[in-house]
């Protein structure tokens, strides 16, 4: 992926981020889950800025039992890596597999043609 074509990547994963904050902004929190999808543009926002997570930094929105949960389901389903810090037994670094990234850049395609302006 180009420089220029993981700057929109980036922009329409944190307008989708925006999106889903502002909705729990408006209707109030338990009202919408969706951790799996959470987990997912956040990794992917992160691929695409060239940074690593771990947990902690996801559970920030979702709480930390949960990520650990669906970062299971995920790794199961080989969309994500999860791997243990040799230093930090006790932080799990979390990243999109180069499946997962297929499949969000998939995702991220297929937003414009509902919105082919943006």
């Amino acid at each position: 992926m180009n420089e220029e074509m993981a700057d929109r990547a980036l922009r329409d994963v944190e307008l989708v981020l925006r999106v889903r904050r502002a909705r729990a902004e408006v209707f109030g929190d338990g009202l919408f889950a969706d951790p799996a999808w959470d987990i997912l543009l956040q990794l992917c926002a992160a691929n695409l800025q060239g940074r690593k997570l771990h947990l902690g930094d996801i559970a920030s929105d979702v709480p930390r039992s949960t990520v650990a949960r669906w970062a299971s389901v995920l790794e199961e389903r080989g969309l994500i890596r999860c791997s243990a810090d040799p230093v930090a037994s006790s932080t799990l670094w979390l990243s999109l597999s180069p499946t997962g990234e297929c499949k969000m850049s998939g995702v991220l395609a297929r937003l414009h043609e509902f919105h082919p302006a943006g």
